[in-house]
């Protein structure tokens, strides 16, 4: 089996407010401890349980993209356990311990379990339904059982918001492996604290796989979506928006914005470092705060409009409303307060 890709620090890049290595593939950058409370928010809004189904979709999303070769030739464990080694760290995801079936530092449980599991089917070249536990904060334990039942993974349908996004050769990208430590346990800090990479491909083959158990919209006055948009798709992105939103309300970020020209640096410290997505901000009233963005359509939009949500309502301390309109290749955004007040 040859590799599609190979993910190191080095192939990243980053350009207009996302990273992406050198195949195009486009991965976000997390605070380890803001991607478990976005787990928590986004799953305590579904009736369904969803750890299964995310772990899943790590495994179905690896495999996809073939990050890791099967073991051949002398010398075979060795060469695929520095492999895994490899894979692991570029995701800031600790060690995995295949003759122990253990997980050592992972950056997120669920996430490091998809990653094993991945690893042990391409390893043993069969397919397991993994148990685990977590005798201690560090360690994840695996148990496997056999499970040729399950199927092999298939390309998902892209939502209305996607698009593969084709880079200008004549723009200037931004190498970013310079950005990121890797210490010996395994696990990725930047500026001292710990990150973790997720590829935006994942997030996406998942909140697909979440839409026959995403909760109907209760409050429709709160987003209004583009009329050719379907219902299922447009309950997993208010999930997701407010997922995002819960994080950023959760966290010790400031944001004091005056007028439109506050908006840059707060769009650089929270969404185009961290590879978050691309915002044009196309104006923004003092009087009635409403701010209207351009966003071009791609996987990371649900996230990238839940973050710009956060911080407008971070910073006028009101709840928000959203009017989306597609437009091409692009979608406008209007945010504004969702109840009337006096300024």
């Amino acid at each position: 089996m040859s590799i599609k890709m190979r993910p190191t620090h080095e192939s990243l890049s980053r350009i207009d407010g996302f990273i992406f290595d050198s195949e195009m593939n486009y991965y976000m950058m997390w605070k380890q401890h803001e991607f478990g409370q976005w787990w928590r928010s986004f799953e305590s809004l579904f009736t369904h349980p969803l750890s299964r189904t995310f772990i899943n979709s790590v495994v179905d999303d690896l495999e996809y993209h073939q990050c890791l070769s099967h073991p051949r030739g002398l010398f075979k464990k060795k060469k695929f356990e520095s492999e895994l080694a490899q894979l692991a760290h570029f995701y800031g995801s600790g060690s995995i311990d295949l003759t122990k079936n253990k997980i050592v530092n992972g950056a997120h449980s669920l996430f490091s379990v998809g990653l094993a599991s991945y690893a042990l089917e391409v390893f043993h070249q069969k397919r397991y339904k993994i148990r685990w536990n977590e005798p201690n904060p560090r360690v994840v334990q695996l148990t496997l059982d056999d499970n040729p039942d399950l199927p092999p993974p298939s390309s998902i349908r892209p939502f209305p918001w996607s698009k593969v996004l084709n880079k200008d050769n004549q723009n200037i990208t931004q190498p970013i492996a310079d950005q990121f430590t890797i210490k010996e346990s395994g696990h990725l800090e930047v500026d001292g604290e710990r990150f973790m990479i997720v590829p935006a491909s994942l997030l996406e083959r998942f909140v697909s796989t979440c839409l026959p158990h995403a909760p109907k919209m209760s409050n429709t006055d709160k987003i209004k979506f583009p009329n050719q948009w379907s219902e299922s798709d447009n309950s997993i992105l208010s999930v997701i928006i407010s997922s995002v939103v819960d994080i950023f309300s959760r966290s010790e970020r400031s944001v004091y914005i005056t007028g439109k020209e506050s908006w840059d640096a707060y769009l650089r410290a929270y969404l185009f470092d961290y590879g978050w997505g691309s915002v044009n901000l196309t104006s923004y009233d003092l009087n009635s705060f409403e701010t209207v963005l351009i966003l071009p359509k791609s996987s990371l939009f649900p996230f990238s409009i839940g973050l710009m949500a956060g911080i407008w309502e971070r910073a006028h301390g009101r709840k928000f409303k959203l009017l989306i309109n597609e437009q091409n290749d692009s979608i406008q955004v209007a945010i504004s307060s969702l109840l009337e007040y006096d300024n």
